[in-house]
């Protein structure tokens, strides 16, 4: 998805806007789903066909009568060694800022993401798997507390216990945004993103850094230098 989503987006949205920006009846939506389908049979990378036989892994759903962006994707995660497959919606507005992830199973809401997180490289395969299978072990932690800390500007220090040692990061939040940056303090380089709303429980948001850190090599060689002197250990007296 990660490859297809923002480059598709955008040709929707051009599409979309060559028909005219008010709302749309049923003839201008048509014009804007021909022209779309125009570009993309243009389009040398874009094949038109699928074996029947297996389901695909992304499905693009857009309504240019209703302005809707809907994706349902195949999610694959593993965290600590605990793999995860399970099937979401991504449902968004063709000239929306804001994407909602649903469980298909349960119907749940499990978080949601900007445009601007949409094209950070890697976010559909790094943290949006991670993302998801955290809302889905506790829907709670992404809820609609991100609609009071977004009106914030966040700015924290915390310890992250990481093989015996508690590494230090910063987590801030700018005014009006729907997502904070975990970084390493030594270099100001990000780490992860999450939901605003995960800073409203502090234990649960160290927790979700650890799980992330440990599971992603990557994330855990940019978190060099953030230790504190002391092990979590307790030398004997």
């Amino acid at each position: 998805m990660g490859q297809l989503f923002v480059p598709l987006l955008c040709s929707v949205q051009q599409a979309n806007d060559l028909t005219g920006t008010g709302p749309k009846d049923e003839n201008s939506a048509q014009q804007s789903a021909a022209l779309l389908a125009g570009e993309l049979l243009r389009d040398v990378s874009f094949a038109p066909s699928r074996s029947v036989i297996t389901s695909a892994t992304n499905r693009y759903l857009l309504d240019f009568l209703k302005e809707s962006f809907r994706v349902e994707t195949e999610v694959f995660s593993t965290q600590s060694g605990t793999e995860a497959l399970f099937r979401v919606t991504v449902n968004g507005q063709i000239r929306g800022d804001e994407f909602r992830v649903l469980d298909v199973t349960t119907g749940n809401t499990l978080f949601s993401f900007t445009r601007y997180q949409a094209e950070k490289r890697d976010f559909f395969e790094r943290e949006f798997p991670f993302l998801a299978q955290e809302a889905r072990k506790d829907p709670t932690m992404f809820g609609e507390g991100n609609k009071v800390l977004s009106f914030q500007t966040v700015s924290l220090t915390l310890g992250i216990p990481l093989s015996g040692k508690v590494h230090t990061v910063k987590v801030e939040s700018e005014e009006g945004s729907l997502c904070a940056e975990v970084k390493n303090p030594s270099d100001n380089a990000v780490i992860m993103k999450l939901p605003v709303a995960s800073l409203n429980n502090i234990g649960k948001l160290v927790q979700a850094i650890a799980d992330f850190v440990n599971a992603n090599p990557s994330a855990m060689l940019l978190m060099a230098g953030s230790a504190d002197t002391h092990s979590l250990a307790q030398k004997a007296p």
